[in-house]
């Protein structure tokens, strides 16, 4: 009976080769699409209200079949499921045929999900959801959080060339952060897990 030598190390649990090569490809475009939010913001604006209206129309899509197909949900839910789906699908197409509409829609999105965030946080803190073993100090800190959350959101709608700087200053953040992992997960060999 042939034998099988052992893989020496974590070898047996590195990706293959095709799969690294691809991930370091895919981050080094994502951190060259980071940078060019800063050396040309009106292209690497209209890539990402591209990237949102596909992503909502995806979403959207998804959303609609599952309001008309899913039986083990109510009814009454799925007609709900079917109508957002129907409007994110039409914001989609909205922000990719007029894409200026697209960036506000995006903007507005941002500012609202920041105010609901802002009141997340003063929700928690308000009620003391941190934890026994949380200092007193977490919960200032979630208060502040929150407050400076819901102030943000309402300086982005007031102002949205502000929320839009804002905005692109997160996605490039996230984007290169993203785009570094992807590369050292490649280079690795394996996902960056925690140790």
């Amino acid at each position: 009976m042939p034998q099988t030598t052992p893989l020496p190390g974590n070898a047996a649990l590195l990706s293959p080769g095709w799969l690294r090569a691809l991930e370091i490809i895919a981050g080094i475009i994502l951190v060259v699409l980071s940078f060019m939010v800063w050396g040309f913001p009106l292209i690497a604006g209209l890539t990402f209200v591209f990237i949102f209206g596909l992503a909502l129309i995806v979403l959207g899509t998804m959303r609609m079949g599952q309001g008309i197909f899913d039986q083990s949900l109510s009814g009454g839910m799925r007609a709900l499921l079917a109508i957002l789906g129907i409007l994110l699908v039409g914001i989609g197409l909205y922000a990719i045929a007029a894409p200026l509409g697209g960036a506000l829609t995006m903007i507005y999105f941002f500012a609202f999900a920041l105010m609901l965030a802002g009141v997340d946080r003063l929700a928690l803190a308000g009620a003391g959801r941190q934890g026994p073993e949380s200092p007193s100090w977490a919960r200032y800190f979630s208060i502040i959080a929150g407050i400076f959350a819901i102030l943000a959101a309402f300086i982005v709608l007031l102002v949205p060339g502000f929320g839009a700087a804002l905005l692109f200053v997160i996605i490039s953040i996230a984007v290169l952060i993203l785009g570094i992992e992807l590369i050292v997960s490649g280079i690795r060999g394996r996902g960056i897990t925690p140790i």
